[in-house]
């Protein structure tokens, strides 16, 4: 309760400053506001080109992108601990025309656009395997003030772009918002892994990186973060049963959530932690295996067109707890793996269904075909 009277209370005072802010004329600018970046560095790029637009970035703290691209005056550090910075932020939000974000962003909740403005929900995930918005499990024991606010954000999203039908739905049910809403011109961040000299350079970086990785292959582990799991004795895979049975031909990399902590862990010749310091995109293109679980990779690596086991060791409680869009174990292009020996066994029969993967690609990156940068902001500009 103390929490949320501390959040009605903030939203209060932005609300008054976004309001005398308001007063002021509507610019011809555009506003990112971001907590991750990966789309925002593509629409930058097309901004540029498409429009005379001068962009600003609102970047919130968890955000790691440096947007070199970007002049960094126009590089806002969006902290509430910063007073001066954020409330320059709240001004940009006022007075801009064009705005992307990437994430639930509470401040919305403060922010009454104006009829003119374009505010456009990029999100941070090409698809989705668990619940969120509306249908996150999580929220449902919050007040009811948590639920008005929450619906006041999700009315902000004027515009959401997606890649495929299925999240398109997905967005209708998380979010309330229907079928006008959605942008079908696809993902922006896919667009690299159209770029066969971008991938191909990519993978390289990474090989030139980790010389561990010569003349073997590289399997990918890259789990979804779950509650409260901040720091972690182990990565539930049996990484020295994988040792003895696969190190001879393949070379383990562990791609942990930023937040995540692995206590007491070592690298040797078989695994190495590339948990921070190594972009995913990069490492995707550099994996010849991705082992992941509820994460939302799968539905950009499926346009690489590579094998994937899907190991959901907790697929039972996950169910429960967060909710799953779909039926996990029929729906996933891959195999389903319950224990480290399963995992094994996939990896030695290497017997994928290639044709899964790219009929679940077609699927749900339907409208994401390489131009999803150039075609987003050629619909938000020109319409």
């Amino acid at each position: 309760m103390i929490k949320e009277t501390a959040v009605s209370l903030f939203l209060t005072v932005l609300r008054a400053v976004f309001n005398i802010f308001r007063l002021m004329p509507l610019k011809e600018k555009t506003i990112m506001l971001t907590s991750f970046g990966d789309n925002m560095e593509y629409v930058i790029d097309e901004v540029k080109k498409q429009t005379s637009s001068e962009i600003f970035i609102l970047k919130e703290p968890r955000c790691k992108k440096t947007f070199k691209n970007i002049n960094s005056n126009n590089i806002v550090d969006f902290n509430p601990r910063k007073v001066f910075s954020f409330i320059r932020g709240m001004y940009h939000l006022a007075t801009g025309k064009y705005i992307f974000i990437d994430n639930y962003h509470v401040v919305l909740a403060a922010c009454d656009f104006r009829a003119a403005v374009k505010c456009t929900q990029l999100w941070h995930a090409n698809g989705a395997v668990k619940y969120f918005g509306y249908r996150d499990k999580t929220i449902k024991k919050r007040p009811g003030s948590a639920h008005k606010r929450f619906k006041k954000v999700y009315s902000k999203f004027h515009y959401l772009a997606v890649g495929s039908d299925e999240m398109a739905y997905i967005f209708g049910e998380a979010f309330g918002a229907d079928d006008s809403r959605m942008i079908k011109t696809g993902v922006p961040r896919t667009d690299f892994f159209y770029n066969k000299q971008a991938v191909d350079d990519a993978a390289e970086k990474i090989r030139a990186a980790l010389p561990e990785l010569r003349e073997k292959k590289v399997l990918l582990y890259a789990p979804t973060f779950r509650d409260d799991q901040f720091d972690l004795a182990d990565v539930h895979l049996n990484i020295n049963l994988m040792k003895k049975s696969l190190s001879s031909e393949y070379h383990l990399l562990l791609k942990l959530h930023p937040a995540v902590k692995l206590s007491g862990f070592n690298n040797d010749e078989f695994v190495t932690d590339v948990s921070t310091g190594f972009e995913i995109n990069s490492l995707l293109t550099a994996a010849d295996i991705l082992i992941t679980d509820y994460s939302s990779i799968p539905f950009e690596f499926s346009i690489l067109n590579k094998p994937m086991i899907f190991f959901a060791y907790d697929l039972e409680e996950y169910e429960k707890e967060r909710g799953i869009w779909f039926n996990y174990e029929s729906y996933m292009p891959g195999p389903i793996a319950y224990n480290t020996e399963a995992i094994i066994k996939q990896i030695q029969e290497n017997n994928f269904d290639i044709g899964e993967i790219t009929a679940f690609n077609n699927q749900w990156n339907k409208y994401s075909r390489g131009y999803s940068s150039r075609n987003l902001v050629k619909h938000i500009y020109r319409t």
